[in-house]
């Protein structure tokens, strides 16, 4: 009997705790946001944004990639262009219509994909969440 109590308030205190997640200040979603997926997984996505952008007129895609503390060397950057260059190659995106930032680094890689209107301003890095890059000691380098 403890045990449900204990499942139920756990249940309501996660229902009922508000989203802390940075959000742009002109309010506009995110189209989706990840973590360190399987590539498998991460091009599942990508072509769901694939046809997400074919059906949204003057709009760009733009990507905030944060690297985790535990990162690769330039993982930010390298996973921005690995998207990039799938979605040019696979689903003929103009590359013109994609852009990305290294957003910093977070305790974990989370990459932000943004389908924004041609006329939006870029969303920036939630700076408030950010590691300092001095405090990142773990960056180990990795076959590119």
């Amino acid at each position: 009997m403890k045990f449900i109590l204990l499942v139920t308030v756990i249940g309501l205190l996660a229902v009922s705790t508000p989203s802390q997640e940075p959000r742009p200040v002109d309010g506009s979603p995110r189209w989706s946001e990840h973590g360190n997926v399987r590539w498998s997984d991460e091009r599942a996505r990508l072509d769901n944004l694939a046809s997400q952008f074919r059906k949204s007129p003057n709009h760009l895609i733009y990507f905030l990639v944060y690297a985790g503390i535990r990162s690769c060397k330039h993982e930010a950057r390298l996973r921005a262009l690995r998207a990039k260059n799938y979605l040019v190659q696979h689903h003929s995106i103009p590359a013109k219509s994609i852009s990305w930032r290294d957003a910093g680094f977070l305790p974990e890689l989370s990459f932000e994909i943004w389908l924004l209107r041609e006329d939006q301003a870029l969303p920036e890095p939630a700076t408030f969440m950010t590691i300092d890059p001095a405090a990142v000691k773990s960056q180990r380098n990795c076959k590119e």
